[in-house]
């Protein structure tokens, strides 16, 4: 158990450092050291993860963390993982506090860096998409409905009022499968 959860930790840690641009950008390392390396989850399973990290309030890292850990390790998992997501940030944020007060928002070389990163950034958030379309995207229901929705987003329609439609339109479909699976079989046609 200590070895997951040091695991749990350490992954994470080593993720919130080297990974710039939140918890989008943090989903293909995840993968690769959860899903393919460590053998500790599914793809599905990393997929409902990372519905829920969209849904629920909060930090997208921090979210996936707790959920991660709590998959792998329990509450104690949890905690791991979410103190390893966190410790790196708050490590950075306070040397930049104390080192850079003064530090020139018009530095041409921080410009150029950011730039850079939101770029990288932007490439990894794609990246993630669509191995989460591939993944998710197995029919024409999932088809027309994410395509329906993406215009909806694109538009400017609000988040909530996207992934709330996004809910409704999964219930009524299951509820729709459901009642197709359970006509009576038995049924003698007169």
């Amino acid at each position: 158990m200590l070895k997951k959860l040091w695991l749990l930790f350490f992954t994470f840690a080593k993720i919130a450092a080297l990974v710039l641009g939140g918890g989008l950008a943090m989903l293909p390392v995840i993968e690769e050291t959860f899903v393919n390396k460590k053998k500790l989850l599914t793809s599905e399973e990393l997929l409902d993860v990372v519905a829920l990290t969209q849904t629920v309030p909060g930090i997208i890292a921090a979210n996936a963390a707790v959920s991660i850990g709590m998959k792998v390790a329990g509450f104690a998992g949890a905690l791991a993982a979410l103190a390893g997501a966190i410790l790196p940030s708050f490590t950075i944020i306070l040397i930049i506090a104390i080192l850079f007060p003064g530090l020139s928002p018009e530095n041409r070389y921080w410009l150029g860096a950011f730039a850079g990163i939101r770029a990288g950034v932007t490439g990894l958030i794609l990246v993630t998409a669509w191995k989460i379309g591939k993944k998710t995207v197995k029919g024409i229901f999932e088809a027309v409905t994410a395509v329906i929705l993406l215009t909806a987003a694109l538009y400017g329609v609000n988040p909530g009022v996207v992934i709330i439609t996004a809910i409704a339109v999964g219930l009524i479909y299951c509820t729709v499968c459901a009642r197709r699976m359970k006509k009576p079989e038995n049924q003698v046609e007169k």
